[in-house]
């Protein structure tokens, strides 16, 4: 006959780290804007912050439109 298993004891194997570990680090600010910025270069949707209540705009509204999608003025000759 084989042995039973005692009841306190079981096989437990980790998982090691659940979750994003990037969240466990420090908050860099000016590392957020700077990757909001890429976005809003690469023609992206990015919401910014605006004031200290938490009100939200999206980047457009508040740097304008990105390089590649502006057009140039046209030049007037005369």
């Amino acid at each position: 006959m084989s042995k039973k298993k005692r009841a306190g004891k079981s096989s437990y194997t980790s998982k090691g780290i659940v979750g994003h570990p990037r969240r466990c680090g420090t908050f860099n600010p000016m590392e957020r804007l700077l990757n909001q910025q890429a976005a809003w270069i690469k023609g992206k949707r990015v919401m910014l912050v605006v004031n200290s209540a938490g009100h939200k705009m999206e980047a457009r509204q508040v740097w304008g439109l990105p390089p590649k999608e502006r057009k140039k003025a046209p030049t007037t000759n005369g």
